[in-house]
């Protein structure tokens, strides 16, 4: 679970950059949670809007960031420069023996939040 000041803004950014959909949302007075998922997994992801909250959320020192799974990153990674996104580099980490261990990117979400974009490839499959 995630708190977003900007409900709507979040949503069609989950949408776009992680193809993620409302699969249920509970609205209530005080605040809405939205639970987002796509048809590649059973994992859900929380949205909470607290409906009064004006201030950005500190992110803490306990928050890393939340991972994707995507078939080819640097295809990924153009396809959100395509929706006038601004994702990070993309890296890559070897092993001393040159082999590819991974291939990934971060994009930041509406609140700053930390999103890993990471090529299923090895232990990542």
């Amino acid at each position: 679970m995630i708190r977003v000041r900007d409900l709507d803004k979040s949503l069609r950014f989950y949408q776009d950059a992680l193809e993620l959909r409302v699969a249920h949302r509970l609205d209530f007075p005080d605040f809405t949670l939205a639970y987002l998922r796509n048809d590649e997994s059973a994992s859900e992801l929380e949205l909470t809007w607290n409906k009064a909250r004006t201030e950005p959320y500190t992110h803490g020192d306990g928050y890393g960031h939340v991972a994707v799974s995507v078939a080819d990153a640097k295809a990924e990674r153009d396809r959100l420069i395509g929706l006038g996104m601004e994702p990070l580099d993309l890296k890559e980490f070897k092993g001393d023996d040159g082999q590819l261990i991974a291939r990934f990117f971060f994009i930041l979400d509406p609140d700053g939040y930390k999103i890993e974009v990471l090529e299923r490839h090895g232990h990542y499959e």
